[in-house]
């Protein structure tokens, strides 16, 4: 996605008046023929699903800062809703997540538990459990739609969110790796350690740099180093933030970053502020390694702006598995059509959609084994396009754990790297 910013600092209040009267004034348009109360998707047949949400409009809120998923919505997918099940499309365009979920919140608090204006939300991380922990989730439903079939029941990266268990109360919907990309021509040797990066950047000074944190890419790449330099990732798994091991591990991180920081882009006297920027600094040949999302190399690989010779690659336990879902509202007033559309999201035919760089680029989480023979050739031809087997993507990457960190991880960087 850009990559897509979904995963944002949680705020339990509600978001400014102005910002709510935007989510409003795009969720005005009501659902037409949403279904009675005494209607309970949870215990009716798929069949029963998709006749009660047969004419229907669904209220999708997704953030909208991407023109590539935006079209994707708008188009493809909204095809698929429209010809396949004669159900409406409305996409409820975001800033950022947490605008749906204050939405939600201040629905309920009203006591708007019923017909509310959104279906269907891309959500994950704090987002997420803020939505599980408060009761605000409609579910569980993922068993109830014909694409979980395609997933694997012991895959983590489907079945837990930033370390909560998921229980069936959201869909898998996107797939994004966190790993690295150089240029072949002038790196012989890829890094895959994080000394081994230090020692890199010392030998190529100012051909290395990461985007500024809280900027969502910076962020992620302060997430790496976390388990690169402390000794893992397991040892941060779980569901809850562990004050003490945050204490006992921190300083070395902050040691690293700042022993690495003389030998980035500019000395680390300022950092790119944005991916964007950050790639186009890779284009010109500014820098030749950076931290990126795989999409990002499959797309520029395929519009021409990086260099043939880019490669993506992993640091294995250190790039993440960093995937998002969608969820339903307790108060959704269309819980069938959300249903509907978040199984096209998690159907194979979706998942190859998004996969293909020139619609958006993001790999799939499902099992491509587990498809029909003429879908696997389709998701084979698009990942040859990649530069890095998707087997050897997954299984080097390891998840990313409660959004604390991360949150922990900026506040430390904006004091005492950036300060």
């Amino acid at each position: 996605m850009n990559r897509v910013l979904l995963h944002r600092r949680q705020f339990l209040l509600l978001s400014t008046s102005a910002c709510l009267a935007v989510l409003t004034s795009s969720c005005a348009r009501q659902n037409s023929g949403s279904q009675p109360s005494s209607f309970d998707p949870k215990a009716a047949s798929w069949d029963q699903i998709v006749t009660a949400a047969k004419g229907t409009t669904v209220n999708w809120a997704m953030w909208g800062g991407s023109d590539k998923t935006n079209a994707y919505a708008d188009q493809w997918i909204a095809e698929q809703l429209n010809s396949q099940y004669e159900v409406t499309l409305n996409r409820v365009p975001l800033n950022d997540t947490v605008e749906a979920v204050n939405k939600v919140v201040g629905e309920v608090q009203a006591g708007q538990t019923q017909g509310g204006s959104i279906d269907l939300i891309w959500i994950n991380g704090e987002n997420f459990r803020t939505m599980k922990q408060g009761n605000l989730l409609f579910g569980p439903f993922r068993d109830k739609l014909p694409s979980n079939q395609y997933y694997d029941a012991n895959n983590a990266a489907v079945n837990s969110d930033f370390g909560l268990p998921i229980e069936g109360y959201s869909a898998p919907y996107t797939g994004s790796y966190y790993v690295m990309a150089a240029d072949s021509a002038k790196v012989q040797q890829f890094p895959k350690t994080l000394s081994e990066l230090l020692a890199w950047a010392k030998a190529n000074p100012g051909r290395f740099a990461y985007v500024a944190p809280p900027q969502f890419d910076g962020s992620r790449f302060l997430l790496t180093a976390l388990y690169g330099v402390t000794g893992g990732y397991e040892q941060y798994a779980g569901a809850e933030f562990n004050e003490a091991l945050w204490n006992e591990k921190s300083p070395q991180l902050l040691e690293y970053l700042k022993e690495l920081e003389p030998y980035l882009w500019r000395k680390g006297e300022t950092y790119p502020p944005t991916q964007s920027r950050l790639q186009e600094l890779f284009a010109n040949g500014e820098i030749w390694l950076m931290p990126v999302f795989v999409s990002t190399v499959a797309e520029g690989l395929a519009n021409g702006q990086f260099p043939k010779t880019t490669q993506a690659f992993t640091m294995p336990g250190i790039s993440l598995n960093d995937p998002s879902f969608t969820a339903i509202p307790i108060n959704a007033a269309n819980p069938a059509g959300a249903m509907i559309l978040a199984n096209i999201l998690a159907s194979p035919e979706g998942q190859l959609q998004k996969f293909k760089p020139d619609v958006w680029g993001d790999p799939p989480l499902l099992n491509t084994q587990k498809v029909s023979a003429t879908l696997q050739s389709e998701f084979v031809k698009v990942e040859a396009g990649y530069g890095i087997p998707l087997k050897e993507l997954i299984a080097s990457t390891v998840p990313v754990v409660n959004a604390e960190y991360t949150t922990r991880l900026e506040q430390a960087w904006e004091e005492q790297i950036a300060g």
